[in-house]
């Protein structure tokens, strides 16, 4: 057991620090989903997606955030425990009032891997041992991180007993709210903790006074005078902006936009690479061969692109087929079950195009020069969405028979059926009647094969 000399409590951030030390404690490339012909189309639907969040990859823009928060803790660990004794001192004392500490506001569009971040750095600050104030007072935890998931929890009170010592926790210690949050502070301050974040925060503003309760409690968890993040969406972030100036002044001064990784960037190629492992018994077709199709197909927010990836499945296994192909990632993507995300995408694409309305959950509530220029590269893209979209409802105005009739056997001649396997019940379907959409595929299909032939 370690005494409680002030180099211990700052070396646990300084190794987590050092180069490669984030990534290679946080990250998990997931393995490949196997055996999937032999269960049902839904089981084999969940396995691909547990297999898929298994996957959590560190990108740039990630570790420079996980990076910031990390030395946040090692300032605090070196201001506040500059003493040996200073741990003993608070656990007879206090933590003395103080200003508050402002959190840093992490926000971005749903799906865009704000929650990742958090498990993140839940890997990386692992520590939880037990170290030794001085010979004559008993053990004490040292925590390096503690990890709050407000969820649902109806009160400020219920929120803070995350931090509190066990037995305040337990509830078999009853105290009141203000003096609940001083042994918070008290408690975090003898465990060594330099570090916590919230999560879920929006699932609070449940009632019709949602803001107030969310701003109370963050304004509580501000008092216990630690380094902090929160992770918000951006309809959060727009309901706190509302409140009373000296609120959002301490709870709104350090935000961190997290946006999504470019289409021809390495992060995400690396991500596609990673799924394409995963999904070595469900599609195909390379996913990175397709980066910029998928990219325009979920605007690069990974939870979509894990929805479609695992509908595209679906959609192949309900029409007999054992894998999906690029016809069926389209269908997926047309499709009333992608429906609401594709709203989603389609409102962004047309807001960088066209400058049109935005709800406020998908609109930024910040801006800057520092966060201009990643913005205005993810507009970029959603424009350049935009212009692959007009560009094959062109091309499909402008074809004449002969060309139809070729679109119409490329189309016909990807979708065709397998023999079925042992597990596969062929069913008889009935012929639906062409769609817009479907003339669509039937373009990309088209123009994908021009390409290929042009390689040749």
């Amino acid at each position: 057991m370690n005494l409680a000399e002030s180099s211990l409590y700052a070396s646990r951030y300084e190794d987590a620090l050092a180069p490669g030390v984030i990534k290679h404690r946080a990250e998990s490339h997931g393995s490949a989903v196997e055996d999937l012909m032999s269960v049902g189309v839904e089981e084999a639907c969940q396995k691909l997606e547990c297999g898929l969040k298994e996957v959590l990859l560190v990108s740039a823009q990630l570790e420079k955030v996980i990076r910031a928060e990390i030395e946040r803790a090692l300032a605090h660990s070196k201001v506040v425990y500059r003493s040996p004794g200073a741990a003993l001192a608070a656990a007879y004392a206090g933590v003395a009032p103080g200003d508050g500490t402002p959190p840093s506001f992490i926000t971005g569009l749903a799906g865009v891997g704000k929650t990742r971040l958090r498990l993140a750095i839940q890997r990386i600050l692992v520590g939880d041992r037990k170290i030794s104030l001085d010979p004559a007072h008993s053990a004490v935890p040292l925590i390096d991180y503690v990890d709050c998931v407000v969820g649902k929890k109806a009160s400020v009170s219920a929120v803070l007993r995350t931090f509190a010592s066990p037995g305040t926790a337990s509830g078999k210690v009853r105290i009141g709210q203000e003096e609940l949050g001083r042994e918070c502070a008290r408690w975090m301050r003898v465990s060594g903790v330099c570090l916590f974040g919230g999560d879920e925060t929006q699932f609070m503003a449940q009632s019709a006074a949602a803001s107030t309760l969310i701003t109370r409690t963050l304004l509580a968890l501000a008092e216990l005078q630690v380094p902090w993040f929160v992770i918000a969406n951006y309809s959060l972030v727009w309901k706190l902006r509302s409140r009373p100036p000296e609120a959002t002044q301490r709870l709104l001064s350090r935000p961190v936009v997290l946006l999504p990784d470019p289409p021809a960037s390495e992060d995400w190629a690396v991500l596609l690479a990673a799924y394409q492992v995963v999904l070595d018994e469900a599609v195909s077709f390379s996913l990175v061969d397709h980066r910029v199709e998928l990219w325009n197909l979920c605007a690069g927010l990974k939870r979509l692109l894990v929805n479609l990836l695992v509908l595209s499945y679906w959609m192949a296994r309900s029409a007999g087929s054992p894998k999906a192909s690029w016809a069926h990632v389209r269908q997926a993507f047309n499709s009333v079950r992608y429906a609401t995300a594709r709203d989603d995408v389609n409102l962004l694409i047309a807001h960088a195009g066209q400058k049109t309305s935005l709800r406020k959950d998908l609109l930024c509530p910040f801006n800057g020069p520092e966060l201009q220029a990643d913005a205005e590269v993810f507009a970029d893209q959603l424009r350049a969405a935009r212009l692959a979209t007009v560009a094959l409802r062109t091309v499909q105005a402008s074809m004449n028979r002969q060309e139809r009739d070729a679109i119409a056997f490329i189309n016909k001649s990807a979708n065709l059926m397998p023999e079925p396997t042992a597990q596969v019940i062929k069913l008889q379907k009935n012929r639906k009647p062409r769609t817009l959409n479907g003339m669509l595929v039937a373009a990309a299909g088209f123009m994908e094969s021009l390409d290929d032939r042009s390689k040749k």
